[in-house]
């Protein structure tokens, strides 16, 4: 009986590792089957606001590029954050102008909340502020599918 206790356990020790690599085995076969995006579809997860931007609320064409505002993110885990941010981005990337220069209505309320003056060869931007709920510019992000900026702003809500 001594014996057989420390013989369980690195069993089932070793029985854990090989089922969490069959899982990531699993998930990288089945990603690269093009079956993992259905699945989590079918599942309701979707990606963290924070992480991928919000979803797209408005788009603005320019012909040859188009402008992509995403909705204000304020979310929390529980209820709201008092800080958020706007996503705005631009596609796709190889038809971008080398100037922006551009306001954006972030809360859709008619009124420009900002103006944006992107250089899209060195990727640096400048934040003009119309009201008191824009922060800061977060930061120009190359998303590859779009260049994108991220502007800070508070809950009008807390």
């Amino acid at each position: 009986m001594a014996k057989l206790k420390p013989v369980l356990g690195y069993f089932a020790a070793v029985l854990s590792i090989l089922i969490m690599a069959a899982g990531v085995l699993g998930y990288i076969l089945w990603d690269q089957l093009g079956l993992s995006g259905p699945v989590i579809a079918a599942s309701g997860l979707v990606r963290s606001p924070w992480y991928s931007g919000g979803e797209v609320a408005q788009t603005i064409d320019h012909g040859a590029y188009q402008t992509r505002i995403h909705r204000p993110v304020f979310d929390a885990f529980i209820g709201e954050r008092k800080e958020g941010f706007v996503q705005v981005a631009w596609a796709p990337p190889d038809a971008l102008p080398a100037q922006i220069d551009q306001q954006i209505d972030a809360d859709a309320d008619g009124q420009a909340d900002f103006r944006i003056e992107l250089d899209t060869v060195t990727r640096q931007a400048t934040l003009t502020p119309y009201t008191s709920q824009v922060i800061n510019l977060q930061g120009v992000y190359d998303l590859g599918e779009s260049l994108a900026v991220r502007v800070g702003l508070k809950n009008p809500r807390r």
